[in-house]
C-alpha cells in the first residue's frame, strides 16, 4: 500500500529548544482508503491515484504543551515541464502531553500531484513555540534553510492536515489534531 520515497531521518540540524524535537520525517505515496458502510451500497474510488504523505514524528518534554505551530514546505517537480512548485502550509496543534513519537501527517491530493508534479523532491518542517523556532528537519538533509530562499513558485492552501483527508478516521488517536482556525 505504501511506496516509500524516503523513510530515513533527515537534516542533522534538528534543533531542540523547549524540549521539542522532530525525530523523523517520512515521505510516502499512498492510495486513499475505500470505505464500506454496513447496509449501504459503497461507492468505490474510480481513480486510483496516489496522495503524497509527509509524516512527522516528534517528542515533547513539558508535561503539557498548550500549543505549537508546524510549518510545512513541500517541493514537487513536474516531469513534463521540469518546473518546481513549493506548497506551504501551517497548522497549530494544542494540548500535547509529554511524550515520544507524537505524529502529525499532512498530504497533497492526487489532483494536486497530477497538475503540479508527482515527484516530491524536497520537504522541510519547522516547529514554532511561542513564536520562536524550536525544531527543524528537512529532506534532503541540509545545513541551510533552502525553503526560505528557494526561487520557485510558492502556493498556499494545498497542504492538507490528515483530518481533512480520507485518512482522518483511520487510527485517528495516533495523530495530533490541528486546532480549528
Amino acid at each position: 500500500m505504501f511506496s516509500i520515497i524516503s523513510g530515513r531521518d533527515v537534516l542533522a540540524q534538528s534543533t531542540s529548544k523547549e524540549g521539542m524535537t522532530i525525530k523523523s520525517l517520512e515521505i510516502t505515496n499512498t492510495k486513499a482508503p475505500d470505505f464500506n458502510y454496513g447496509g449501504i451500497v459503497p461507492e468505490a474510488n474510480t481513480i486510483s491515484a496516489d496522495w503524497a504523505k509527509v509524516l512527522v514524528r516528534f517528542d515533547t518534554a513539558a508535561d503539557w504543551t498548550d500549543q505549537l505551530e508546524m510549518r510545512f514546505y513541500i517541493v514537487v517537480k513536474n516531469p513534463k515541464t521540469a518546473a518546481f512548485t513549493m506548497f506551504t502550509g501551517k497548522y497549530v496543534y494544542s494540548d500535547i502531553p509529554k511524550g515520544y513519537n507524537h505524529q502529525v501527517a499532512v498530504y497533497l491530493r492526487p489532483r494536486t500531484m497530477e497538475r503540479y508534479g508527482n515527484m516530491v523532491k524536497q520537504v522541510a518542517v519547522e516547529i514554532y513555540y511561542k513564536g520562536e523556532i524550536v525544531s527543524v528537519k528537512s529532506f534532503p538533509a541540509s545545513d541551510k534553510p533552502w525553503w526560505r530562499t528557494a526561487n520557485v513558485q510558492s502556493v498556499e492552501g494545498y497542504v492538507l492536515d490528515r483530518s481533512q483527508t480520507p485518512f482522518a478516521n483511520i487510527a485517528e488517536y495516533n495523530y495530533e489534531l490541528p486546532r480549528e482556525k
